[in-house]
């Protein structure tokens, strides 16, 4: 009886790890190379004083790679570094344009224009071999 009953769990295990199988899978999938990158933004030269986020939308890919939006947070005194799949990891080689924007729209000296990436002006290109980059983003009130 015993046997009979080590059998029947032993099955059991067998057939829940067949039916996880799929779930699991063999890995994640590997990510495309990103380029890390950080900067400030600054209001007329000067910090915003507020916090808020900035959007990088991709708007043609490097060879090789696939289009992959990407954001980052920045504070008051303007420091921000920007993710696309974990903290800090950069973005994909390609080209982006930028909007700024801030976690209080009805309380910002920050223009409208520049919350929106087709009308920011805002644009960024990132190169395949290149390192760190550091980006800062001088909004213009006047």
């Amino acid at each position: 009886m015993r046997r009979c009953g080590w059998y029947r769990q032993c099955l059991r295990v067998c057939a829940a790890l067949t039916l996880m199988a799929p779930i699991i899978g063999c890995g994640a999938p590997e990510r495309p190379k990103t380029i890390p990158l950080d900067g400030h933004v600054t209001i007329d030269g000067k910090a915003p004083g507020e916090d808020g986020k900035i959007y990088f939308t991709p708007t043609a890919a490097a060879d090789g790679y696939s289009k992959r939006p990407a954001s980052g947070s920045y504070n008051p005194e303007g420091h921000y570094r920007v993710m696309s799949w974990t903290p800090d990891d950069g973005l994909v080689p390609g080209h982006y344009t930028v909007s700024v924007v801030p976690n209080e729209p009805d309380k910002t000296a920050i223009p409208a224009k520049y919350q929106q990436s087709a009308s920011s002006g805002l644009e960024l290109d990132v190169p395949v071999d290149k390192g760190k980059i550091e980006f800062d983003i001088n909004v213009v009130t006047k």
